[in-house]
């Protein structure tokens, strides 16, 4: 079953599996990457991380769910004002999909580009 999960007050679209009464949730690798860039991104905003750290999605998950149980509650990525003017048409689109996807148009955007540069970067590997 597709759901929309929230991990780190961020949205990823994921599989929900039930098995013997057990529940699975399974990212596939598109969002593990994107979820790794988020909390690359999320996670030195509330404290230290080594560059080991970052290299590793077990080990910024962890250190994600460290964070989020002393704060008691959901990390936001930082605000960013991106210096770019759209045509009001499209500012229109972007903010629509974002709503769509209960993210701001800035982290709509952030996904959008993250998603092109690893299109590009597999390409040219």
């Amino acid at each position: 079953m597709k759901y929309s999960i929230n991990l780190f007050g961020n949205n990823f679209d994921c599989k929900l599996g039930v098995a013997n009464e057990q529940l699975t949730i399974e990212l596939d690798e598109e969002n593990q990457k994107s979820l790794k860039s988020y909390l690359s991104r999320v996670l030195p905003k509330y404290t230290e991380v080594s560059e080991q750290e970052t290299q590793s999605l077990e080990a910024m998950i962890q250190k994600g769910i460290e964070v989020e149980k002393k704060l008691s509650g959901r990390m936001v990525e930082p605000k960013l004002k991106l210096p770019y003017e759209f045509a009001p048409e499209v500012k229109e689109r972007l903010i629509e999909c974002a709503e769509l996807q209960d993210v701001s148009a800035t982290q709509l955007l952030i996904r959008l580009i993250e998603q092109k540069y690893h299109q590009v970067m597999e390409k040219n590997n």
